[in-house]
């Protein structure tokens, strides 16, 4: 997966200012830089040199020129500039790679594609960048992909939908929306992000899931929730870094640590046990975690360790089995290499785990029928993670690791 490009605001107030931080960013980490134009409080007829300075400044970057209008969450000194015609005049001038227009001014988009598609034609135009955003809720699944959609069916290069989370389930909302458009649409590019703390979550790992830009900030945001630009960085060096690790997943007693530790020898990688991981992180054992924090806790853990262990040489990492029930521990697992879903019979687990007092989920439960039941909730989970599925049952370490390097592209012996 591409790593997701950074887009980092100038929300300056003054020309000089303006250029001044262009200058500062180009020699930032970021792939774009956006001018909000609505934080400008000098004239409107200096808007079109601005832009040209702030391009020349950035060097390579691209620049996206946007002037958010207070319906959309900009500032109300915004107000004061004529929107559609000074978006106009960007677009004819072909200096910004993107222009920024709200799907909300149908008649301000028609204008901008018609003009687009003239200037294609002699190769100096501006990409057509349609946004929705909403400050007061989260819409539904459908109406995001719908919004998404339509800024694809009128002809804009570029979908973006932002919205104010009011819970975690919200941003579950965004993501998937994310997801499915992508699904369907693989060629069309959007950007996606939920706003404030809650929607942090998006524009870290947005990416997984389809938004192919992120926005960052360098000091002042120029909207609610953005990380900032060393933050997002050092976390895209992890999940995107490339390093191809092969992660096991299945229920617990299927053999992870086993298996993980034959493979480790086989292959020369390291082997990192990720419950042994985090015992080392939190001072505690898995059992006390559980026992002092809850689940939910131990399993926010989980998906944190990921972010530290993506970055790490290639390795053979051992997965809780939980692991793999959360998306964006799949999201992450999937991005980092080969995910193996190791599998075995109730049967076969209850053996293996019978005599074990280190398996808090079980406690109380230690029988062929609950280890069966529980497995049957988790199997669509593991299976959507899994890139690989190996039998465990009656087979030895060995042979099931070796049968794991035959089937990895990824691994050299």
């Amino acid at each position: 997966m591409n790593r997701t490009k950074i887009c980092i605001p100038i929300v300056e107030k003054t020309k000089e200012s303006i250029i001044d931080k262009a200058e500062e960013y180009a020699e930032l980490r970021a792939e774009l830089v956006e001018w909000r134009v609505d934080f400008f409080e000098g004239e409107e007829s200096e808007i079109l040199e601005i832009v040209r300075a702030v391009k020349k400044a950035i060097k390579d970057k691209d620049l996206i020129v946007t002037i958010r209008t207070i319906q959309e969450g900009g500032e109300e000194n915004g107000a004061r500039f004529d929107y559609k015609g000074v978006l106009e005049e960007i677009l004819k001038d072909g200096y910004a790679d993107f222009i920024d227009v709200e799907v909300a001014y149908k008649d301000v988009v028609t204008t901008l594609v018609e003009q687009r598609d003239k200037l294609t034609v002699g190769g100096n135009y501006s990409k057509l960048i349609g946004s929705y955003h909403n400050f007061s809720e989260t819409p539904s699944e459908e109406f995001i992909f719908n919004k998404l959609d339509e800024c694809r069916k009128h002809g804009l290069d570029v979908g973006k939908v932002a919205c104010m989370p009011k819970s975690a389930e919200d941003v579950d909302v965004l993501l998937d929306s994310t997801e499915k458009y992508k699904k369907d649409h693989k060629e069309y590019p959007i950007i996606t992000m939920s706003m404030g703390e809650y929607g942090k979550r998006t524009r870290l790992y947005g990416g997984l899931y389809g938004s192919e830009v992120t926005f960052a900030c360098v000091g002042k945001a120029s909207a609610p929730g953005q990380v900032e630009l060393d933050e997002v960085n050092k976390l895209f060096d992890g999940i995107f870094s490339g390093n191809r690790h092969i992660s096991l997943i299945g229920f617990m007693g299927v053999g992870k640590s086993t298996i993980s530790a034959e493979l480790a020898k086989i292959t020369g990688r390291p082997e990192v046990d990720a419950d042994v991981y985090i015992e080392k992180r939190e001072g505690m054992k898995i059992s006390d975690i559980f026992a002092s924090q809850g689940e939910e806790y131990f399993r926010d853990i989980e998906t944190e360790i990921l972010d530290e262990l993506a970055g790490m040489e290639p390795m053979i990492l051992s997965c809780g089995g939980g692991m793999a029930i959360r998306k964006i521990n799949v999201k992450k697992l999937q991005n980092m290499g080969d995910v193996v879903l190791l599998t075995a019979e109730p049967e076969t687990i209850y053996e293996r785990v019978k005599d074990s007092n280190t398996r808090p989920l079980l406690n109380g439960n230690m029988n062929v029928e609950y280890i069966a039941e529980l497995m049957a909730k988790r199997e669509p989970f593991y299976e959507e993670a899994a890139t690989i599925e190996v039998k465990t049952d009656g087979r030895g370490a060995e042979e099931i690791a070796r049968e794991i390097v035959r089937l990895t592209d990824n691994v050299i012996c």
